[in-house]
């Protein structure tokens, strides 16, 4: 089995890809500053419990603007993130073009540089593959 699936809920999925050893977190719907903030709080436990150095975030299915959470996801996420291991961040961007904003921000704003993000899911997953 290559996903064991960590948790599930009305917004995000998160998985362990055990073979190629990352973190996979499926976001989906239009998500409340609270929901975004619990999820990540979520993907940081899981990151350090499974020692994984990498994270797939796949906001594909994202709807809306929540550009007001990109600072605390670079300033305050982030930098956690990186303290728990965390060398290599891809991101998937939006369909929604508010939504994709937003990721763009955050991507800008993180210090640590390991975030990128990727038009599709079979780049992020080929990145990460190779790092």
């Amino acid at each position: 089995m290559k996903h064991i699936k960590l948790l599930t809920t009305d917004h995000i999925t998160i998985e362990y890809n055990a073979i190629d050893d990352y973190i996979y977190a499926d976001w989906h719907g239009a998500l409340t500053n609270e929901v975004i903030m619990e999820g990540y709080e979520k993907i940081l436990f899981f990151l350090a419990k499974e020692h994984c150095h990498k994270l797939l975030d796949n906001h594909y299915h994202v709807q809306g603007l929540w550009a007001d959470l990109a600072e605390w996801c670079a300033y305050d996420w982030n930098p956690r993130s990186v303290a728990a291991g965390l060398q290599y961040h891809a991101v998937v961007y939006s369909k929604d073009y508010f939504s994709m904003l937003s990721t763009d921000k955050a991507i800008r704003l993180a210090k640590s540089g390991i975030m990128k993000g990727f038009d599709s899911l079979q780049d992020a997953e080929n990145w990460l593959k190779f790092m």
